[in-house]
């Protein structure tokens, strides 16, 4: 059968049309195909990798086994790194009260560290522990060191330290007392509910565990008039100090 010349013609255009749009998409897919493997190469090549990793405020904490764990080390491309990841790794060890961890393209990466300062010896049910003034346990010990504050407040549970205002007040008295004083301080409770402490050799009845820190600052400007060995001071009201004679 004799085809039109016309029709045969317009098959063939038709063909070839169809031929250059399978090629053309093709050459976009490869030319696409090429810039995202470029672009991969790129992050994960040594030109966006970890070259350098600076810290701030390590001390006592293991921050940087911590870093070392979520491979925030040299060699390791920045895409990889999870910055909330690795804060909330950080922040995982009770040293760390707050960190922050920034990618600092092309090449670095900045983790600053707030550590917990430790303020006193608690003893609780499960024996002494060392704690920050925010009532984070930091660490255990049989015995507790003589050159700290100790605090005894009967018994009282590790979980219970951070909600417990007997143990947060206490904390925040010692901490904020002048080093001078600080290491000398002993606090205890009274039947009663009372809280009360020994400072530089004199018997301090603080009452209850409110404006801890003002009283810790009244007892100190007290003890520079140096009362009378023996005396009893009273701190229930830090403003209206008053001294009980031997």
């Amino acid at each position: 059968m004799r085809i039109d010349p016309r029709l045969a013609e317009r098959r063939r255009v038709v063909a070839e049309d169809r031929a250059r749009r399978k090629v053309s998409r093709l050459v976009k897919f490869l030319v696409a195909l090429g810039f995202a493997g470029a672009v991969v190469w790129l992050f994960l090549s040594p030109l966006l990798s970890v070259a350098s990793v600076t810290t701030s405020g390590i001390a006592a904490s293991s921050a940087d086994t911590v870093l070392v764990e979520h491979d925030v080390v040299e060699g390791t491309p920045l895409i990889l790194i999870r910055p909330n990841d690795v804060e909330r790794a950080l922040e995982s060890d009770p040293w760390i009260r707050e960190s922050v961890v920034e990618l600092d393209w092309p090449t670095g990466v900045v983790v600053r560290v707030q550590e917990r300062v430790p303020a006193a010896w608690l003893e609780t049910n499960e024996g002494w522990g060392l704690f920050a003034v925010d009532g984070v346990q930091l660490g255990t010990a049989p015995d507790p060191d003589p050159a700290m504050p100790w605090i005894e407040l009967g018994a009282i549970s590790a979980e219970e330290t951070e909600s417990s205002r007997d143990v947060l007040g206490s904390l925040e008295f010692v901490a904020t007392l002048p080093e001078e004083l600080r290491a000398t301080a002993r606090v205890r409770s009274e039947p009663g509910g009372e809280i009360w402490a020994e400072v530089a050799g004199f018997q301090v009845r603080l009452g209850r565990p409110v404006e801890m820190g003002a009283k810790a600052l009244s007892l100190a400007a007290l003890l520079r008039e140096e009362p009378a060995q023996g005396s009893t001071l009273t701190l229930i009201a830090p403003t209206h100090p008053a001294v009980l004679p031997p």
